[in-house]
């Protein structure tokens, strides 16, 4: 298993309201990584599977953590749902577009959701570029997706080569593709910084339709080979 976590408190406990938000998203990105870890062993092979096929056994993974008694005591404040319609765009119905995983805290007011998308990361057939591009975090830029959120997720499926080849990969892609993905001025492709989490990065970008900034959390999980021996 690539990525690591260690127990942590409720954000719900934090009174700053900069740590009650890094806490948040750091939880939801938690959620999403004990999912993860609670894949089937050795039983099936995803480094073939479409991603909707992916996304959901890691939502299903997690709320079963979630609901697991032995779990930390923070997971029951948290609800896992894929396939979330997004109002925006005066879309309404069945012609909604749909975020591939949300995460939502809930028991506050107003509830705090972080929205994630996923795409795979395979050569051939599924470079860098799709994962950047309009209907990978390119929804998020446009404003499709989260227009009402400032911290967002991506979430990269690897299966083909290894995480520091998909790392490098993006950070060049979006290098390249500054202008046309709104790179923030000075910034750059680069480590999340959250204490035992691997494969985590971070972007910033604007969001000229929305007129909200926007930080994007980068996950990068392995698939593949089997899922653990």
């Amino acid at each position: 298993m690539a990525i690591s976590t260690q127990a942590r408190t409720a954000v719900g406990e934090s009174t700053d309201a900069g740590d009650y938000k890094a806490a948040f998203h750091r939880d939801a990105l938690t959620l999403i990584i004990d999912g993860y870890g609670k894949l089937p062993d050795g039983t099936n092979d995803y480094s073939n599977e479409d991603e909707p096929n992916i996304t959901g056994e890691l939502v299903r993974c997690a709320n079963e953590h979630i609901d697991c008694l032995s779990s930390p005591e923070w997971t029951k404040f948290y609800d896992v749902t894929e396939e979330n319609p997004e109002h925006a765009q005066e879309r309404k119905g069945k012609q909604r577009k749909r975020v591939d995983i949300v995460c939502t805290l809930t028991g506050t007011k107003p509830r705090s959701r972080m929205k994630f998308e996923a795409k795979r990361l395979k050569n051939p057939g599924f470079p860098a570029g799709k994962y950047i591009g309009q209907d990978g975090l390119g929804e998020f830029i446009s404003g499709n997706y989260a227009p009402e959120l400032s911290v967002v997720g991506m979430l990269g499926y690897i299966q083909s080569h290894d995480s520091r080849h998909w790392a490098q990969e993006l950070s060049n892609v979006l290098e390249r593709e500054k202008t046309q993905v709104c790179l923030q001025k000075n910034t750059r492709w680069e480590e999340a910084g959250f204490i035992n989490m691997d494969h985590c990065y971070k972007t910033r970008h604007n969001r000229p339709t929305v007129k909200r900034d926007l930080l994007v959390y980068h996950l990068l999980l392995d698939f593949v080979k089997t899922i653990r021996n």
